[in-house]
């Protein structure tokens, strides 16, 4: 899949005038949609809190298993605050690269209960605001995970859309947004009131469980991001 390079400034004049509200935090006047300190890294043992800049946009290595203590070394989410109401008429948007050295294995069994046989994948993430992490009772639909749309974890290049439609969303419980009326209305009201927004990684049975290398070595570079 062919990849267009382009740098900040240009990619803001183009999805300005284009429509696209880019995403940095909602900073006032920035414009700097990938600027590294609006990106956090959550969850992920061994990692930095945010992305490191690179010229075009931002990067981070896929840690090795081993952290020197108890904990294994995984990326899980990568987001950005964001304050913002969309339509399921819209679309997330997104451009990146993942390079490697040697022959690395990417991999997403790293806890008992992961017994699925699924790739490593990276794909896009929504959050609602107010979300207190438990998956119970109303809070089941406030986190959104792409299904279809997903890159599995390799070296190559990728540009993703996904549609804001409800049936191209699993909540953290694996119900697609189209499941039945409460899943909808509860991806709706995710969208009408979003408070994070960006990448999970994972594999098997979870898709933002976490993921790492070994045999060699895995960047993940992003060169654009954006939604309508």
């Amino acid at each position: 899949m062919k990849v267009i390079r382009i740098s900040l400034a240009v990619a803001a004049l183009t999805m300005a005038a284009s429509g696209y509200r880019l995403l940095s935090a909602l900073a006032e006047g920035s414009g700097a949609s990938l600027s590294t300190q609006t990106w956090n890294i959550q969850y992920s043992p061994g990692m930095p809190a945010h992305p490191t800049a690179v010229e075009g946009g931002w990067y981070f290595d896929f840690p090795a298993p081993n952290c020197g203590g108890a904990d294994v070394c995984s990326v899980h989410y990568v987001t950005t605050p964001v304050r913002m109401s969309l339509t399921t008429s819209g679309h997330v948007n997104a451009v990146f690269q993942v390079t490697t050295t040697g022959t690395p294995v990417f991999n997403y069994q790293l806890n008992w209960d992961n017994t699925c046989d699924y790739p490593a994948h990276v794909r896009f993430y929504l959050q609602r605001k107010g979300d207190d992490l438990s998956g119970q009772g109303e809070y089941e639909f406030y986190r959104w995970f792409s299904n279809e749309v997903a890159y599995e974890l390799a070296a190559g290049s990728a540009s993703l859309t996904a549609s804001l439609t409800p049936d191209q969303w699993t909540s953290v419980f694996g119900k697609k947004g189209d499941y039945d009326s409460t899943a909808k209305a509860g991806f709706v009201q995710a969208l009408q009131n979003l408070a994070n927004v960006g990448f999970v990684f994972g594999g098997g049975c979870f898709y933002g469980h976490g993921v790492n290398v070994s045999g060699g070595t895995a960047r993940f570079t992003l060169l654009q991001y954006s939604i309508e």
